[in-house]
C-alpha cells in the first residue's frame, strides 16, 4: 500500500514525483516574505516572523484538515531523528506514532541533498498541531544565539483535504504551493501586500 506522502502526490501532483526528493513543490506556488523591513538584530523581528507564518498558516489549513507532516533530517553521524526530539514532545506523540525511514537522495540543484537522509511522517488533524510553537522553532534555526529551542531539517506540512503544502524554510520566508491556482488564489489576493508576496508561478 503506498505511503500517504505517495499518496497525496499521486493525487495531487501533475506528474509523477519521486518520494526520494527532498523539496515538494506542486505546480502553482507562492512565497512569502516573513521578514519585511526588519532585520534578525531588531527588536520584535522574531515576533513579526511568526506573526506572519502563523497567520498564513491558519489561513491555508483549516481545523478540520487532515495534515500530513514530513520531517527531514540529513543523516551525519548522530543527526538523525529522534523520538524524543521537540517536534515530538510538541506534538505528544511517541515512535509508535511515527513512520520513519533512510534513503539517499536524488541530487536537486535547487537544494543540498547529498547524501542519506531521514524521514519521520505523521498524520493529524489540523487542530492538533501546536503551529504556532513548531513555527517560532524553524525561525530560529539560524540562531543559536538566541537561546530558542529550534527545529532543524525540513519540515512540510502537506494538507490532504485541500491538496497543499506549506513549507516555511527558515525566518526569510515560506512557500504554499498547490496543483491548481484556484487553490492558492485567495492567499495570494489576501495576502500580497501586508506580506510581500515575493513569486507566483502560475
Amino acid at each position: 500500500m503506498p505511503s500517504p506522502l505517495a499518496q497525496f502526490l499521486q493525487q495531487h501532483a501533475t506528474k509523477p514525483l519521486d518520494t526520494r526528493l527532498l523539496y515538494y513543490e506542486l505546480p502553482t506556488w507562492i512565497r512569502f516574505d516573513l521578514q519585511g523591513t526588519l532585520s534578525p538584530d531588531d527588536a520584535g523581528y522574531f515576533a513579526q516572523v511568526l506573526h506572519r507564518a502563523s497567520t498564513l498558516f491558519e489561513a491555508a489549513f483549516a481545523p478540520t484538515d487532515e495534515v500530513l507532516l514530513v520531517y527531514q533530517k540529513h543523516l551525519y553521524k548522530r543527526h538523525r531523528i529522534r523520538s524524543n526530539s521537540y517536534l515530538f514532545q510538541q506534538m505528544g506523540i511517541g515512535k509508535r506514532d511515527i513512520t520513519f525511514r533512510n534513503w539517499r537522495a536524488i541530487p536537486n540543484p535547487k537544494w543540498y541533498s547529498e547524501g542519506r537522509w531521514n524521514e519521520a511522517l505523521y498524520s493529524t488533524a489540523a487542530a492538533q498541531i501546536p503551529h504556532q510553537a513548531l513555527l517560532a522553532a524553524i525561525s530560529y534555526q539560524d540562531f543559536p544565539d538566541q537561546n530558542k529551542t529550534a527545529i532543524h531539517g525540513r519540515l512540510h506540512f502537506f494538507n490532504r483535504t485541500r491538496g497543499l503544502i506549506f513549507f516555511m524554510y527558515d525566518d526569510r520566508g515560506l512557500l504554499i504551493s498547490s496543483n491548481t491556482p484556484e487553490t492558492t488564489r485567495p492567499l495570494y489576493q489576501e495576502y500580497k501586500t501586508g506580506f510581500s508576496t515575493m513569486t507566483e508561478k502560475p
